[in-house]
């Protein structure tokens, strides 16, 4: 048993998998159906059942009303003669033989015999007060439902084909019969003296409701047909100009996203020329720098070595104002192009970290002004990251040039450095506690010059720069620069 339940596993997770790939491929398929198509298929069930539902509820109607308009003609007609000669039920249980008889005779004539299959009169408490089988006379029986209705005044049919036909009705065979039940009333005081219950034969009956079916599923079916090729057309219309609108739509949104695709690589050349403009620049202020720091400056202490040798020779008293006066010039010449020298030339930082970068930023800042620089520093993210060297170039820069700001115009009053990771953006702040400006007169400020540098400088990068100050509020300045994979 075990080797056969072992056997039987793998073929029932084979028809698993068979049964949902079938479930997977039938979805997609309906999915990728056209809107009409889909249309048709749901339409097509709802008419068919609300077809089905209509033609039943019609069919049910017409057979009730053909029914009961047939009971009530059938017993109107067999009341004129059923009740003059049923009075006698009025004051006795059961007809007289004489009575009886005649009632026997009237049902045999072939104007009835046609027509009529069998007929019982019924008096109060389902006692048989006359029948044309004679063998139920005087005997009592259960009231049916429809026997206990007619008493009370209604009169019941029912359409049947009698599949179990009572005893006294001899050769039922397959036809079909209406079963009727009508009360008999008194012709001197209105009551109701008895019911009589007959059965006739509905042969044409039963086909008249069976060509009224027909007609009225012939009518709803053609009704329901037309509204559905009606609404086909409708939907395959709507669907014809959604699939148009929707082809369009296709290809603008693929020249929009090829049109996205080509910006996104020109951004990209852009910012790598605007990086390697900027690496060209740093090149060239190196090159100045050292240009400054090779030339003019030893020109300059040159001169002052030899101007220092000349005035030696002079009478101490003569000269000796010029003398210091050109010394001091020189020396404060030589003094502000090393200075200058020293701001152009960028510190070695390839390959160092963010948080290496803004540190030398800041020391350098510190040693040169000796001031202090509060610094709110995120070690634990920036030591591990790692920008290319036109991002540090940028970084460091920022950081320099909002320092120099604040020492500058702020006076290095509670300057302080920030820096964090924010999602996938680096934020650099650099504020101080200074006078603070307009920024709205940022663009005009010939002394904010280098402000709109750091602007261009840092979108060329990629990133985006704001300034917050007010007057007396100090400044802030802050760069917001992506961190690309990989970086």
């Amino acid at each position: 048993m075990r080797r056969q339940l072992t056997q039987e596993r793998p073929a029932d997770a084979t028809m698993d998998r068979l049964v949902r790939h079938t479930a997977r491929r039938v979805s997609d398929t309906w999915r990728r159906a056209p809107l009409h198509l889909r249309f048709a298929a749901i339409g097509s069930v709802v008419v068919l059942l609300g077809m089905l539902v209509i033609g039943w509820w019609v069919g049910r109607e017409i057979e009730n009303s053909v029914t009961r308009n047939s009971a009530i003609s059938t017993a109107l007609y067999m009341e004129s003669f059923i009740a003059p000669l049923s009075q006698e039920l009025n004051s006795q249980d059961t007809l007289s033989h004489g009575t009886a008889e005649r009632l026997r005779d009237l049902f045999r004539e072939p104007t009835f015999a046609e027509r009529i299959a069998a007929v019982k009169l019924w008096k109060p408490g389902g006692l048989v007060a006359f029948s044309t089988d004679p063998g139920l006379i005087g005997k009592t029986f259960e009231p049916t439902p429809p026997l206990a209705a007619a008493w009370k005044g209604a009169l019941s049919a029912e359409f049947d084909d009698l599949a179990h036909p009572p005893d006294y009705i001899r050769d039922a065979g397959d036809i079909p019969y209406l079963e009727v039940y009508n009360p008999i009333h008194s012709i001197y005081t209105g009551r109701i003296i008895a019911v009589a219950e007959f059965y006739q034969i509905a042969t044409e009956l039963e086909r008249d409701i069976f060509d009224a079916r027909l007609k009225s599923w012939a009518v709803v079916g053609s009704v329901s047909l037309s509204m559905s090729v009606l609404l086909f057309g409708i939907v395959r219309q709507g669907s014809r100009t959604i699939e148009r609108q929707t082809g369009e739509l296709r290809a603008r949104i693929s020249e929009v996203n090829e049109m996205a695709v080509q910006n996104t690589r020109l951004r990209r050349h852009i910012q790598g020329a605007s990086r390697r403009a900027g690496e060209h620049n740093e090149r060239l202020l190196r090159r100045i720098s050292a240009e400054l720091h090779d030339g003019p400056a030893q020109e300059l202490a040159l001169a002052a070595l030899r101007l220092d040798s000349a005035f030696r020779h002079l009478e101490p008293d003569r000269g000796r104002a010029d003398h210091e006066t050109i010394r001091a010039s020189l020396d404060a010449a030589m003094k502000e192009i090393r200075a200058i020298s020293s701001g152009l030339s960028l510190p070695e930082i390839d390959g160092k970290s963010v948080l290496d970068t803004l540190t030398l930023a800041i020391e350098t800042h510190e040693r040169r002004t000796r001031s202090e620089v509060g610094a709110a520093l995120d070690a634990r993210t920036l030591a591990g990251l790692h920008l290319d060297h036109p991002s540090l170039i940028c970084v460091y820069r920022f950081v320099q040039e909002g320092l120099n700001n604040a020492w500058r115009h702020g006076a290095g009053r509670e300057q302080r450095v920030a820096a964090r990771l924010d999602g996938i953006e680096l934020v650099v702040t650099v504020a101080d506690r200074g006078p603070g400006f307009d920024p709205g007169d940022l663009s005009a400020a010939s002394d904010r010059l280098g402000l709109l540098g750091l602007r261009e400088r840092i979108e060329s990068v990629g990133g985006r720069f704001a300034v917050a100050s007010a007057p007396g509020a100090g400044t802030t300045l802050r760069m917001a620069l992506p961190i690309e994979d990989g970086e």
